[in-house]
């Protein structure tokens, strides 16, 4: 069995670039680029920048949440892990083919954010929503 990947978690969304950066070189000097995780919390609008920097390290494990669902209950006030929608868009932007459907991505997010009766969670949805209405 044993381990088969490290996932670095910012679940309160403190984390800045800068930090990222150190935290990865400290831990890619243990741990294999391809065997390392990354999960951010958009608490302080990071998430992206964050993940970005990662990606330009070689990281190409990344967790998303549809509509930015979730949350730390360790954390007072911090916000839900960063939005799939948001980071596909980027990564499209990037030219990084993902093979996700953006539109049907931002569907789910639309359907399970009504259903909980909560605001959209990504910028990226909430964004393209106010184009087509």
């Amino acid at each position: 069995m044993g381990c088969s990947e490290i996932s670095l978690g910012d679940t309160i969304g403190v984390g800045t670039p800068g930090s990222v950066v150190a935290m990865l070189e400290a831990v890619m000097s243990f741990v294999p680029v391809e065997k390392i995780a990354v999960h951010f919390h958009d608490t302080y609008g990071q998430a992206l920048a964050n993940i970005l920097v990662s990606l330009q390290m070689g990281i190409s494990i990344v967790d998303s949440s549809v509509s930015g669902l979730g949350g730390c209950p360790y954390a007072k006030g911090a916000t839900g892990n960063v939005a799939t929608e948001d980071v596909v868009y980027m990564l499209h932007g990037l030219g990084i083919e993902t093979n996700v459907d953006l539109n049907k991505l931002m569907e789910a997010g639309d359907y399970i954010s009504k259903h909980l009766g909560r605001p959209l969670g990504s910028k990226t949805a909430a964004a393209l929503h106010k184009l087509t209405t």
